[in-house]
């Protein structure tokens, strides 16, 4: 019994494995790991899958929301929160510290 793909398509399936290595390499800021998981990979096929496992509901800010303090990430990660949450705490923490906009509109 052949498994069904989890892509649609033999392509980008057999690319899985590469693409959850380099999403873990690019968070532990391994330069080394993501030239060798990049080095001879299908890239095309690799950067369409890679889109494909991105949330397309989230702003490019919450999803790089884990670059602004790698380091409290890092910690939250290591306390077994989930890399969804920990994004989102992050994200979360980031939009709090914005200086909001004054209404114009509003009466003084």
């Amino acid at each position: 019994m052949t498994r069904p793909a989890l892509t649609g398509s033999a392509r980008t399936d057999a690319l899985v494995p590469v693409a959850a290595q380099l999403a873990a390499a690019v968070h532990d800021h391994d330069a080394a790991a993501v030239a060798q998981l990049l080095d001879g990979a299908d890239l095309p096929a690799l950067v369409v899958l890679l889109a494909a496992m991105v949330p397309d509901d989230l702003t490019p800010s919450e999803l790089l929301a884990w670059c602004d303090d790698p380091a409290e990430y890092a910690r939250l990660r290591a306390a077994g929160v989930s890399t969804l949450a920990a994004n989102g705490v992050l994200a979360a923490r980031a939009h709090h510290r914005k200086p909001r906009r004054q209404n114009r509109n509003r009466a003084a």
